[in-house]
């Protein structure tokens, strides 16, 4: 005789297995959905080129506002209203300027990351001027940190390793303080 325990497993595997079935079915054999039934079989669905088009673009560049505020802008916003459409990719809220500010910072701190995987000094400092020019404000000192990994790539000696040593000492919450340690202090 099966205890109770062992009843509810076999029951909660049965109701996965419909579920997974319900779901597989529900798709066509390229992964997109079926339309349902409240849609209508007369709507067309239009083929999404954006995300292909984006994949394909090639490695990101620095932009300006209004480049950025275009690329950004390539998905539809969706309206608060449930009578709104909501049948595909979307941005769940508008863009705002503070969106693309941060999505610009982002970016120019991701191009630094890679420049300094790459112990590429100059760039690093090319891009730390850029990010100073378009972002002054710095909640934790990103910007100085960067500039002293810059400084030990490009003149490695005792006047990069004291600016490291201070910056590790007095920004314990900082992001970049475990590359000033092991770019700098570990010399790796």
């Amino acid at each position: 005789m099966r205890s109770a325990r062992g009843r509810w497993f076999v029951a909660a595997l049965i109701v996965l297995g419909a579920a997974l079935y319900v779901v597989h079915r529900s798709r066509e054999p390229d992964g997109r959905r079926l339309p349902s039934s409240r849609q209508g079989a007369s709507r067309e669905e239009a083929p999404r080129e954006g995300a292909s088009r984006r994949a394909s673009a090639g490695p990101p560049a620095v932009l300006g506002s209004t480049e950025l505020a275009a690329a950004a802008l390539d998905l539809p916003v969706i309206g608060p209203s449930p009578d709104d459409r909501h049948d595909g990719p979307a941005h769940p809220h508008p863009i705002t300027p503070r969106h693309l500010e941060i999505q610009h910072e982002n970016g120019l701190i991701a191009l630094l990351n890679d420049a300094m995987s790459a112990r590429n000094g100059a760039r690093m400092r090319e891009l730390v001027h850029e990010v100073r020019r378009t972002h002054p404000r710095d909640s934790d000192p990103l910007q100085d940190g960067y500039e002293i990994i810059a400084d030990c790539l490009e003149a490695p000696g005792e006047a990069s390793r004291a600016a490291a040593e201070g910056y590790y000492a007095e920004h314990r919450a900082s992001t970049v303080r475990r590359f000033v340690r092991t770019i700098c202090l570990e010399g790796r």
